[in-house]
């Protein structure tokens, strides 16, 4: 990806699958609407039960072709990156690279501890990359917004995405990674393996899209109020013409 490019928006996530099980649709939806749009992975996944570190980035590649977006893979050790500067500042070298408008972030909140320190880790590099007096290389950039993500247990959000136009190709994103998610009882079982898992997924994505009286939609949550880089988003990514 050119360095001077420019991104609409950047989805962040600890592992590779992250993003898809929540945003797939309004990545696959800003790639429709010409965006640059991009995801990046702190790790490879390589501690995960199921999968080597091989397979999920075959998978997470399959994914992001299936979206329509570019993906980019920081190598931080699974399970074992730390919120230390010299973490922070490699993630703050990437969003100077990329500038990002939009940075989407894991949920703060989330059970996987990796999701919890990814968002605050991520939070941080995004507020010091835009300091010009911080030794970090590249221009200073900082996002001009940054929303994020709901857990399995989300409280109510603060946007609502209409992904219907997108769903198929969502969820042909969601499924690319077989290793995580497939019903395969040659594979060790594992909570997110479960086919109550996936049923969330749907079940989550008919409730928001239920308030907004469409039939699939996707939750954001932002720092009040909400940012304009956000409803400027929001209105670019439902824009029918």
């Amino acid at each position: 990806m050119s360095a001077d490019s420019g991104l609409d928006i950047l989805a962040l996530g600890a592992h590779p699958d992250d993003v898809e099980v929540h945003v797939g649709g309004l990545l696959a939806l800003a790639a429709n609407r010409g965006m640059k749009a991009a995801i990046l992975d702190l790790t490879s996944g390589d501690l995960g039960t199921r999968g080597t570190a091989e397979t999920r980035r075959t998978e997470a590649q399959e994914a992001a072709r299936i979206l329509g977006v570019a993906r980019l893979v920081m190598d931080f050790p699974d399970g074992r990156f730390t919120e230390d500067e010299a973490h922070r500042i490699r993630l703050m070298a990437e969003i100077r690279r990329l500038r990002p408008r939009v940075l989407i972030l894991p949920d703060p909140e989330d059970r996987h501890p990796d999701h919890r320190r990814a968002f605050r880790l991520a939070q941080e590099a995004a507020y010091y990359a835009g300091l010009r007096n911080y030794p970090c290389p590249g221009v200073p950039w900082r996002p001009e917004a940054l929303a994020w993500v709901g857990g399995e247990n989300p409280g109510r959000p603060d946007l609502l995405v209409d992904v219907s136009a997108v769903w198929e190709r969502r969820m042909a994103a969601f499924d690319a990674f077989g290793s995580q998610f497939a019903q395969d009882p040659s594979l060790p079982p594992t909570r997110i393996a479960h086919p109550a898992f996936r049923r969330g997924v749907l079940g989550r994505a008919m409730h928001w899209g239920s308030l907004r009286l469409c039939d699939w939609a996707e939750a954001l949550w932002c720092e009040r109020p909400v940012p304009l880089a956000l409803t400027r988003l929001l209105a670019r990514l439902e824009d029918p013409s």
